[in-house]
């Protein structure tokens, strides 16, 4: 008898990214004939936060893609031509959002987390119409 084959296709792929984790996550807020769920990544730079929304719409939301992912984020990152040897200054904090459609979206979670001093982090906020996303078991 030939010997049972144990290998599969995750034993042949590696990667030398560590895959993404989300920092919190909001419990599901109804309201009307929507659900919304709210995640929180790190993310260093603005590059880094389009990456990480495009995964989250890809990958994590794949078997049942959201009608909307608003977003936003704010990165400490360093100033073109510095070191950050020469302190503070060398420092800044790029911000951006993504409204996916619902207009002012992203900018009203950007205000959220200006006033809450969120750095180096991107909030995206789900919302699924349609249909009860919490009764899905």
């Amino acid at each position: 008898m030939p010997p049972a084959i144990t290998s599969t296709l995750d034993s042949f792929v590696s990667s030398s990214k560590t895959p993404r984790q989300v920092l919190a996550a909001s419990q599901g807020i109804r309201d009307r004939k929507s659900t919304s769920v709210a995640s929180a990544y790190k993310s260093s730079t603005p590059a880094d936060a389009r990456a990480v929304l495009k995964h989250h719409k890809r990958v994590v939301h794949e078997a049942k893609p959201a009608s909307h992912e608003i977003a936003a984020w704010r990165c400490m990152v360093l100033k073109e031509g510095k070191t950050g040897l020469e302190g503070v200054d060398d420092f800044e904090v790029q911000s951006g959002w993504e409204d996916d459609g619902e207009r002012y979206g992203g900018n009203k979670i950007l205000k959220v987390m200006q006033t809450e001093g969120v750095i180096d982090v991107i909030v995206i906020v789900s919302r699924w119409y349609g249909f009860t996303f919490l009764d899905d078991g």
